[in-house]
């Protein structure tokens, strides 16, 4: 049998050589034949099969060639637990199908359990498992791992002319994330990128900005059928991080938006439906998320974020963006909220100050359907502070252990500051659902953070103290809104935040006067505060007083300022 099956199998790997995918085809199917007694044999002919399969298809035939390898393997895509490891090169596609379809940790389980079996004989073979082992510890951002990886295996790709340059960009692409210097000449595209890329990461953004414009001067030999990545769209959106990063956020988002066209050009090209083709839009679309979010564009950018959710839902920074684009659309201005409307005539007359019915979502609407409404905010702030490990803090706080993609990993003191600014959210969207309990809860549990900034502080002071006023415990809302306490706080933050927490902390003081019937003190209070946001306020204090002249003068600022909004 072996001589019976010998000149086809040589016949069908010549073939393959030659391109000839119908006449290899029919060499490995009369080899099928003549091995289907020997179980072994037969699962190695339909792997090399399913080889040809997917070069016959353009490399487009993708569910059946990661069926077959899935059935080689001895395992259900995406499993990584396989126990048969004597078929190396069916191990070794079945893990390229788990990279492409980003599955990184399976497999990066399976290549190290091809590696350390030391079951590979052929060199060929050993440098593709190699390479793309530190392909994938890079797309996990454990650069350690590389690290380790290189230095384990890496002497044999060095000396070798095929694989040394991709070789030296894998290691260098770990050392820009480990803060280590590398050795690498901006002498083409892919150099240009990584030296861009530490140079911005080190802060120098102008020299990166050049670094990248260097790729006008290069020729440019990258093939993106071969290749599978699309560098002019690469390009663009570095260009737009660096733009961001610069704050032109309307440059940022032009060059985002570029990035995307050449994508979705490649994407639906003939060669769309190749297995290798790069399928990064997820990224694209998150920057241009947080660019359209920059340019005060909050629909555009809600959308933008709700698809980067879908396709990286254990980023708890996504969630706390899309919040935000929830509450700057339902709370974008205090001052419209109220209304006011004249009742009657003549000695009859009463004037109604009010505030305007909150929009919120429609009964029976599920809240887990994305839309801009607080309700949703909510959920976004739940799943945000679910994704943020409780645990007791690390002796390296530096260090990072929470995979945040398509960003770099989330470090303990980023951790802290995340969920700090999650439970001020919390405590501002709880209050403006009516429900002050949820409200208070979330501010007092960051007033029991010990790692608190004094601005998170003086917020989660104001909203408890809020929440107490609605559940009529002035006497704690006063403590809250002590003047000196207040000031300690607020003596390090800009102008501006003092005077938006000024006014914040002013009005609750007044209404908690106002609550416990000293007018005379609330007025005193309300006379302090040089801002329309208040008016409706004082004019409350001025009728309870009976003066009818102040109360005229109080209409018509409130009227004036609506004309000015």
């Amino acid at each position: 049998m072996a001589n019976n099956a010998e000149e086809p199998a040589i016949l069908a790997q010549q073939c393959y050589l030659k391109k000839d995918y119908g006449a290899a085809l029919q060499h490995l199917s009369e080899l099928e034949n003549l091995v289907s007694n020997n179980t072994v044999l037969l699962k190695r002919v339909q792997h090399n099969k399913a080889v040809v399969e997917l070069a016959a298809s353009d490399m487009k035939n993708i569910e059946n060639f990661k069926t077959c390898m899935s059935d080689c393997a001895g395992v259900d895509f995406p499993d990584e637990e396989v126990t048969e490891i004597s078929s190396p090169f069916a191990l070794y596609n079945y893990a390229v199908i788990l990279y492409h379809y980003r599955y990184y940790y399976q497999s990066v389980v399976i290549l190290e359990k091809l590696l350390t079996s030391k079951v590979i004989k052929d060199k060929k073979l050993l440098h593709h498992v190699i390479l793309l082992l530190l392909e994938c510890t890079l797309c996990r951002r454990t650069y350690e791992k590389t690290q380790e990886i290189a230095n384990a295996y890496g002497d044999s790709l060095k000396s070798n002319n095929e694989f040394s340059h991709l070789y030296q960009r894998l290691i260098s692409r770990a050392q820009v994330f480990l803060g280590q210097k590398i050795h690498l000449k901006p002498d083409s595209i892919e150099n240009v990128l990584i030296v861009a890329q530490q140079q911005y990461l080190n802060g120098n953004i102008n020299d990166s900005c050049n670094t990248i414009s260097l790729y006008t001067s290069l020729e440019c030999r990258y093939d993106v059928r071969n290749e599978g990545e699309d560098v002019w769209a690469a390009l663009n959106n570095n260009l737009g991080v660096i733009y961001l990063s610069l704050k032109k956020p309307y440059l940022a988002r032009k060059y985002f938006q570029n990035a995307l066209k050449e994508h979705f050009k490649n994407l639906e090209s003939d060669d769309g439906d190749r297995l290798i083709i790069c399928k990064d839009h997820p990224i694209y679309v998150y920057n241009l998320g947080l660019a359209l979010h920059a340019t005060k564009n909050i629909e555009g950018a809600f959308e933008c974020l709700v698809e980067a959710a879908r396709h990286y839902p254990n980023n708890p920074q996504i969630w706390v963006r899309l919040a935000e684009c929830c509450i700057k659309k339902c709370c974008s201005d205090e001052v419209q909220k109220f209304i006011v409307k004249k009742l009657g005539s003549g000695s009859h007359t009463r004037v109604l100050v009010a505030k305007e019915k909150e929009k919120y979502s429609l009964a029976g609407e599920s809240y887990a359907i994305p839309s801009l409404s607080l309700e949703f905010a909510a959920l976004c702030l739940r799943n945000a502070i679910t994704l943020l490990l409780n645990q007791e803090s690390p002796t390296d706080e530096t260090h990072p252990f929470i995979q945040a993609p398509p960003g770099p990993p989330i470090n303990w003191k980023q951790r802290c500051e995340l969920k700090n600014s999650i439970h001020v959210l919390q405590s501002y969207v709880y209050l403006h659902l009516q429900d002050p309990l949820a409200a208070l809860v979330s501010a007092n549990e960051l007033l029991s953070e010990s790692d608190a900034s004094n601005g998170h502080k003086t917020w989660a002071h104001i909203y408890a103290a809020e929440a107490l006023i609605i559940l009529d415990k002035t006497v704690e809302a006063i403590e809250h809104l002590k003047p000196t306490m207040i000031h300690e706080l607020v003596s390090g933050l800009p102008d501006q935040t003092r005077d938006i927490i000024g006014l914040a902390v002013w009005a609750k003081a007044a209404v908690c006067n106002i609550l416990r019937g000293d007018l005379l003190q609330a007025r005193k209070i309300l006379q302090q505060i040089n801002s329309s946001k208040v008016l409706p306020l004082q004019m409350y204090v001025e009728i309870c007083l009976g003066c009818v002249e102040n109360c005229h003068t109080l209409l018509r600022k409130i009227r004036y300022s609506h004309v000015s909004q």
